[in-house]
């Protein structure tokens, strides 16, 4: 059964409130046993060793109160076989052996205290060698122990040497806070076997799988049973725990829930229940580990009795449960004949970056699921309360227009209770929202004359045309006649397409800046209409790479490639396919011109859409 406590550093001398404690193993220092599967001392001083000691001195200078402190990664143990009374240790030789070397550093003569000691099993010689290391400074550079020991003594001191020319009372204060603030996660295994202490070695080391705070809480949890469980019982309940444990992981990691959340607290997760963790310890998760150290101060807090942190520790199990089952909620908020309202205002809210995972989670404490719907639309109106859809444009407020066509698309889903089609894919749209971007794409090009300087260029504006334009024989524009009357008026584009045609079928070194540039302002005129290119009702959005690949063609261009490009398996909003589908224009329109009409329709729904929202 594991043991797993943070203590201070001055425990290490001498362990007092882990079990088993210095006295009742009858010892007077702690001895610390390196086996021999455990590989030489490698920290690089300038690297490592230096990093720890400005951490130490950092933390010593922002420290507000007694309570404070500082923690370093865990000390994986178990009680040594071959030295009875001595631990051996499977995680954590590399910082173990800088804390012995720097406690020496600044104490030399022993005044203040007696470190613990390090032994090696196998390495006798490296036994004598640090012995006389802080003992007598004598350095070696014959073997690589003696050498990354020798710069690792070297460099302390001349650290020290530099703070004390700064701070006279230096080594005081910083013995202070070393011993007294800075914490050890204590991990004992209990494990007598050694075959199961390297497996442990090889998991933590040889596969870089570092012990995770989900780890220890969950150890932690573990432990604590023992106060109320015994025996066949507490295999039992502990196995359950597991079970519970396994199957929150299990739907944590479904990647369609994993992206629906994707947030800073999630990031970097081996364990995705530690999301869950992270939330219920937000305000105090300081540091690497402090989301361990919140539930360890949570189960022990007041010096409780064994008994009471056993019922802690399932009192914080059932805290974390219902946590899982707050966030889980969100998520499988639909059923078959309702609308996926809940998952839909949080997945936009957490998607714009309007609200953190923890917010939202504070925001359902408390709420029913209505109260909670509500105060969600509360927040989703507060994050557009300012935004005038018909005064909103790409070069006044980019941002604006994002957010607008996001809603408009989450909103358009949510608007089908039933069916494949009635979630957004919050995932797919934060997975390229964390790489590759979102951006603006202009339904109607933005910069089409911009000229296409090289030859290769223009062969892909020709050929990519011609294949749009192959079984388009005519096309209807409409236009407000002098009256003020709408008329539409049908243009013949063959001569056109001949034109294009000749363009398609001369040599490549025929091909001039000119001559093309000439053809394509003539199709630019036939397919474009007006000098409205950055309005809301010109906008749609798409990836920045897919918003490459259409790269300012004319429209019906760009409609075959939105289409090849969902075919290729590309993630097109359904409002941004609708848009080049014509779904949004009326029944009789062509589908290979953008006009007026169509962007005026467009918007007419982006616009119905988003004030249902905000007057219902």
């Amino acid at each position: 059964m594991n043991i797993i406590k943070a203590i201070p550093v001055n425990e290490l001398d001498r362990l007092i409130s882990v079990s088993p404690t210095a006295e009742s193993r009858g010892i007077e220092r702690e001895t610390f046993l390196i086996p021999d599967y455990q590989r030489g001392y490698r920290w690089d001083a300038d690297i490592h060793v230096e990093a720890l000691l400005n951490d130490i001195l950092s933390f010593s200078k922002m420290q507000r109160n007694s309570s404070d402190s500082y923690c370093l990664q865990p000390i994986v143990v178990a009680p040594s076989v071959s030295f009875p009374g001595a631990w051996e240790v499977i995680d954590g030789q590399q910082r173990l052996t800088t804390l012995y070397l720097l406690l020496h550093a600044l104490d030399p003569s022993g005044s203040f205290y007696k470190p613990f000691e390090i032994k090696f099993e196998t390495r006798t010689k490296s036994n004598n060698f640090i012995s006389d290391l802080v003992v007598n400074g004598k350095l070696n550079h014959d073997d690589p122990d003696f050498h990354y020991m020798s710069e690792a003594w070297t460099k302390i001191n001349n650290w020290i040497s530099e703070q004390k020319k700064k701070d006279n009372g230096f080594i005081l204060s910083y013995i202070t806070v070393l011993r007294n603030h800075v914490n050890i996660i204590w991990y004992n295994t209990e494990s007598t076997d050694r075959n199961e202490n390297i497996d442990v070695f090889n998991r933590l080391n040889v596969g870089k799988i570092p012990l995770t705070n989900a780890e220890l809480v969950k150890a932690l949890l573990l432990t604590k049973l023992k106060g109320i469980y015994q025996g066949e019982e507490l295999s039992l309940r502990q196995s359950e725990l597991n079970n519970e444990w396994h199957r929150m992981e299990i739907e944590l990691r479904k990647p369609s829930k994993w992206g629906f959340l994707a947030s800073p607290l999630s990031e970097g997760l081996d364990n995705h229940i530690e999301l869950i963790f992270r939330l219920l310890a937000e305000k105090e998760n300081k540091g690497q580990y402090g989301t361990y150290l919140y539930f360890e101060k949570k189960v022990t807090e007041n010096d409780a009795s064994t008994l009471i942190q056993a019922e802690n520790a399932i009192r914080l199990w059932l805290e974390i449960k219902q946590a899982f089952a707050r966030v889980d909620s969100w998520f499988c908020d639909a059923t078959p004949d309702t609308s996926a309202t809940i998952y839909h205002y949080v997945g936009f809210l957490l998607a714009s970056h309007r609200k953190t995972v923890y917010e939202i989670f504070k925001l359902a404490e408390g709420n029913g699921r209505e109260a909670f719907r509500k105060a969600l639309k509360t927040e989703i109106l507060e994050s557009i309360h300012d935004i005038e859809l018909s005064k909103i444009d790409y070069q006044t407020d980019k941002e604006a227009v994002k957010r607008i066509l996001l809603l408009f698309n989450v909103l358009t889903c949510d608007a089908v209770t039933e069916g494949p089609f009635n979630r957004f894919p919050f995932d797919r749209y934060n997975r390229i929202d964390n790489k590759e971007k979102w951006s603006l794409e202009h339904i109607n090009a933005q910069n089409s004359q911009e000229p296409l300087k090289s030859t290769a260029a223009m062969r892909k504006w020709i050929e990519d045309t011609w294949k749009s334009v192959l079984n388009i024989s005519s096309i209807r524009k409409t236009f407000i006649d002098y009256n003020g009357n709408q008329q539409t008026v049908t243009i013949d584009i063959e001569s056109d397409k001949n034109t294009l045609k000749c363009l398609y079928d001369l040599p490549e070194n025929e091909l001039t800046i000119d001559i093309v540039s000439e053809v394509r302002s003539r199709f630019d005129n036939l397919f474009n209409e007006g000098d409205y290119k950055h309005v809301l009702g010109n906008m749609a959005l798409l990836s920045k790479p897919d918003n490459s690949a259409l790269n300012n063609f004319i429209f019906p261009v760009k409609r075959d490639r939105i289409i090849h490009l969902e075919k290729k398996g590309s993630f097109i909003p359904p409002c941004t396919r609708n848009v080049f589908l014509k779904f949004y224009s009326n029944a009789d329109t062509q589908p290979y011109y953008w006009s007026k009409n169509d962007q005026q329709a467009y918007f007419d729904e982006i616009k119905r859409i988003i004030n249902e929202f905000r007057n219902n």
